[in-house]
């Protein structure tokens, strides 16, 4: 559902606006009608919105003063009045639409249509914003246990730049150490594949942030310039990888 908030001080063009919205926009909640500067400017603070009817002359003063008072506007904006002289001023703060009362109702669907619009392509581009935050926080916080005959390491994935395959043993190259472990390659593929890892060769895994180069001749030049075989086939495969980074 949409949240919404109608800001409006005229009790019959109050709730004229809140049934047309209910009767005509299913999916459009309205969770509070508010008719004062002082309460919608800590309503607005206090809550997660996203559309506001906001009418421009209030109880104790405007609707310029209740946005200006804000340290953000996260939320879009619908100015209802009767007063057509605001449209300008109303722009600059980015509003979908601007509505003369007495708002009619085409009017109004249409509006809300193209508030609806620019709502999911928003909504679209943050989920694609959390997904790419979630797997970057991810990296982050994922943490290998290496036991070594002699040791337990923790390591941090976004520290890991290569593990090298040594028959049934796996090396790991961090950015400051080299450990052995006695697992093989194939089984921390399995694991850093979901990260930013990639199985470039049969005896190498790369962290692919690390990668500089892609070279003609089969091999990748890392950022601590050490040059690894890449097998032919993997070529193309590495450079889409890249491409997305």
């Amino acid at each position: 559902m949409i949240k919404a908030v109608i800001i409006e001080d005229e009790f019959n063009a109050l709730n004229t606006l809140d049934k047309l919205i209910k009767f005509t926009q299913k999916d459009i909640e309205i969770i509070a009608k508010i008719d004062n500067v002082t309460e919608a400017i800590s309503f607005l603070k206090n809550n997660n919105l996203d559309l506001v009817f906001l009418d421009i002359e209030l109880i104790g003063g405007n609707a310029f003063q209740i946005l200006e008072a804000l340290d953000s506007i996260n939320f879009k904006i619908i100015f209802t009045t009767a007063y057509d002289e605001f449209a300008i001023k109303a722009i600059k703060f980015d509003t979908i639409d601007y509505l003369l009362k007495p708002i009619d109702t085409d009017e109004l669907s249409e509006c809300i249509d193209r508030f609806r619009k620019a709502y999911q392509k928003e909504k679209i581009y943050k989920n694609a914003v959390d997904q790419v935050s979630e797997i970057n926080q991810k990296e982050i916080e994922k943490t290998l246990l290496i036991k070594t005959a002699d040791a337990q390491y923790f390591l941090q994935t976004k520290d890991i730049v290569r593990c090298q395959s040594d028959g049934a043993y796996t090396i790991f190259h961090t950015v400051d150490k080299k450990i052995m472990s006695a697992r093989n390659l194939k089984y921390y593929e399995n694991i850093l594949s979901e990260h930013t890892f990639v199985r470039v060769h049969q005896s190498h895994l790369v962290n692919v942030k690390y990668i500089k180069t892609i070279n003609s001749n089969n091999t990748v030049c890392l950022t601590n310039d050490e040059s690894i075989p890449v097998a032919t086939r993997k070529k193309s495969y590495l450079k889409q990888i890249l491409a997305t980074l």
